[in-house]
């Protein structure tokens, strides 16, 4: 019983691509020129040939071709040749075929076959005349065609099984090297989740319990709306920010007691900016058409994003804040446009910026598969215009727009 190694010649598991036919055009080449090679041979001998080699020589070189699929009936069929004398070559390949893909065992029968087949050969060509050393000669023979073969075949199988074995090995190695990266990965976002949450949070909670006795305490009624809205602001961030340690943590739990990031919420974020802002929102979808919660979330980090930006660099410009769906209604339009600061504006106190801000909002619009366009505007402000497509419609993330 013969059985055959993974990655061989003989591997008989299904395969596809262009690969695998190349390697069975290669196989099948390889073949054909073995059976050539043997059918030379046959044919120096042709005038000799008796009966029995006539039967059983043709039938041993069409048996080559089958020798990968069929190794050991292959051998077998092929050994009555080697027993005559007159085919030596095609027995040979056959007894490397099974050496090199059957048990130990399998090769071991296999090789005393082929060994009893060549003293056969040796020995009925004139058994009464031949002398020790002619018989020693035989044996040697004998010896050399069949452990000649078998050996190669068993060294071709022990490369091979090499081979497969390397190739393991380099997978577990990779596999382990992003198991290790992955492994960093989730540290680094532990660790920062830690910091912010050791570090933020503390410092917007006593932001969030100052403007709480703010507001209690103060008696005009402008300050206590402002210490209002920094409580609010405050506790909103509070929530945000549990809501990212958790992402970070991989945790299953999730904050939804924040302020929830809705469209419906954009009239509020403009009031409670205190800027000259004029808000034309549509909320009004064609039939079918709906966005998403990044989609949703991307047009309201988009406008947030942008008002903080003119408190930073263009205190006292008038605002206009456009959201809503395109004429086409495939897309969510989102548009603030900001004039030139007015140079009677005192400038405010310095705020701390990271210098991401549009970045990020590039990359969340890119997210949602949308489009992302900010820049400077002939009159001297700065207009942000994203376009983010609606569900219903073909969505299909493309690059952002120069």
């Amino acid at each position: 019983m013969s059985t055959t190694m993974p990655g061989s010649a003989q591997d008989p598991s299904p395969a596809s691509g262009p690969p695998h036919r190349a390697r069975r055009r290669k196989a099948l080449a390889v073949d054909v020129l073995v059976t050539v090679a043997a059918a030379l041979e046959l044919l120096t001998l042709h005038g000799q040939l008796d009966t029995t080699a006539a039967l059983v020589c043709p039938p041993a070189l069409f048996a080559l071709m089958l020798r990968r699929r069929f190794p050991v009936v292959v051998l077998l069929a092929t050994i009555p040749s080697m027993a005559t004398g007159f085919l030596w070559f095609a027995p040979m390949v056959a007894m490397f075929t099974v050496a090199s893909c059957s048990r130990r065992r399998v090769v071991l029968g296999a090789g005393s076959a082929l060994f009893a087949a060549t003293m056969w050969a040796g020995l009925t060509v004139d058994a009464e005349s031949m002398t020790w050393s002619d018989h020693l000669i035989v044996v040697q023979v004998a010896l050399m065609f069949s452990l000649g073969p078998a050996g190669l075949g068993m060294l071709a199988r022990t490369r091979s099984e090499l081979r497969a074995r390397l190739a393991d090995l380099s997978a577990s190695q990779a596999h382990s090297r992003r198991l290790e990266a992955d492994r960093a990965v989730a540290q680094e976002r532990t660790r920062m989740a830690r910091e912010m949450h050791d570090t933020v949070s503390y410092h917007l909670g006593i932001i969030a319990a100052q403007s709480g006795a703010l507001w209690a305490t103060a008696p005009d009624e402008t300050v206590r709306e402002d210490a209002e809205a920094i409580r609010h602001h405050s506790a909103e961030a509070l929530a945000e920010l549990r809501d990212i340690v958790g992402v970070l943590r991989h945790s299953a739990e999730r904050a939804d007691d924040g302020a929830p990031v809705r469209l419906a919420n954009l009239s509020t974020l403009v009031r409670q900016a205190r800027l000259d802002t004029v808000l034309d929102l549509d909320l009004d979808l064609p039939e079918g058409r709906s966005y998403g919660p990044a989609v949703e979330q991307a047009a309201y980090r988009t406008v947030q994003e942008s008002l903080t930006n003119v408190r930073k660099y263009a205190p006292g410009s008038r605002v206009d804040v456009t959201v809503g769906p395109s004429a086409t209604g495939d897309t969510l339009l989102v548009e603030v446009r900001n004039g030139p600061a007015p140079t009677t504006t005192r400038p405010g106190p310095t705020t701390p910026t990271g210098g991401f801000g549009l970045t990020g909002l590039e990359e969340r619009t890119v997210f949602a598969g949308g489009t992302f366009r900010a820049g400077a505007t002939p009159e001297g402000g700065f207009v942000v215009r994203a376009e983010l497509p609606l569900s219903g419609a073909p969505c299909q993330a493309s690059r952002p727009r120069p």
